[in-house]
């Protein structure tokens, strides 16, 4: 099994008042070789193209912010490789940036642009696969698109069209595209199965344990029946329970019905992982498991607790 860890515990976001030490080199520079010193010799990097419009910075989370530090995606990797970091085993693109308004058309097609440089990028770092957030959250979309009684026809629709166009750019790539399973999207995990019958063959699963859990399906089953189709696996914990509906809520990331952390550092949840590890035992599961620390307040403390979690489990030791 292949083991990495996503760079989405850096929240640069929504992590005041450490912001500004986040979008700066230095911070990155000291970063890497901690990820190494953690046990993690393989990363996978959220693609943002929020910082294509906000200048260049240490940030790795795009092509052009790479170039502007370090001239090269290459030499980029090189540096990585100097710190520790064999490799970027995927990235990760998410859309929901894009849905800001009443425009569906604006948002495909930045969303298709966008996606297809994440994927491009991908393909220059070396990865394997790019994991893509299939839609925004329910809740924004009918936001902004509720007036229309068929939004959710209509959008199903394009966004099955958009995936499938990423596919396309993917195998051109020679790299795989999985569609990442989240509690709040307009594809709820309930309804993958209708949406497979209708996107590329190629496409595969990325099984996000959490979201999986708070969804109201068990992991482990899931992972059982669906093995085939599982192309990476995020390994997050949560202590979150959907009691309200949160999940059609506009941010349902940060509930809006109380103040709470939905993702919780690895093994500081409720989340049964150690069984769930034991059962990609059973199962001979051989791709990547991608610790993700989302949320996490401490990027560097939620190194040291993932590791030790997994030096509990017997996932890196077969």
């Amino acid at each position: 099994m292949k083991i990495g860890i996503s760079l989405d515990m850096v929240n640069i976001h929504h992590q005041e008042p450490n912001r500004n030490r986040f979008e700066s080199k230095y911070y990155w520079d000291e970063l890497y070789p901690m990820i190494a010193t953690a046990g993690f010799t393989a990363v996978e990097i959220p693609f943002d193209p929020f910082w294509i419009f906000r200048g260049g910075s240490g940030v790795p989370f795009t092509k052009y912010c790479v170039e502007v530090k370090f001239e090269t995606v290459a030499k980029f990797v090189a540096n990585l490789k100097e710190k520790g970091i064999d490799k970027v085993a995927g990235i990760h693109f998410n859309p929901t940036i894009f849905m800001r308004n009443e425009d569906l058309d604006f948002y495909f097609g930045a969303s298709g642009y966008f996606g297809g440089e994440a994927i491009r990028y991908a393909a220059e770092l070396g990865c394997e696969y790019i994991n893509v957030t299939p839609t925004p959250p329910y809740g924004l979309v009918q936001h902004y698109h509720g007036k229309n009684i068929n939004w959710e026809v209509e959008f199903t629709k394009r966004s099955i069209d958009l995936i499938n166009g990423f596919a396309k750019i993917a195998q051109e790539k020679g790299i795989r595209l999985l569609l990442r399973n989240e509690y709040w999207s307009v594809f709820r995990s309930q309804n993958f199965q209708d949406i497979f019958a209708q996107i590329d063959k190629s496409i595969l699963l990325n099984l996000d344990v959490a979201n999986l859990i708070i969804a109201g399906q068990n992991p482990t089953e899931f992972i059982q029946k669906n093995a085939k189709k599982i192309g990476s696996i995020y390994l997050t914990d949560t202590a979150f329970t959907d009691e309200n509906q949160t999940w059609k809520t506009p941010l349902p990331e940060y509930p809006q019905h109380r103040a709470t952390q939905v993702f919780m550092d690895l093994g500081f949840g409720n989340v049964d992982l150690r069984r769930f590890c034991n059962t990609l035992i059973e199962i001979n599961y051989e791709s990547w498991t991608i610790v993700s620390n989302r949320q996490t307040r401490e990027p560097m403390r939620a190194l040291l607790r993932s590791r030790n979690f997994l030096n509990s489990t017997k996932i890196e030791h077969r």
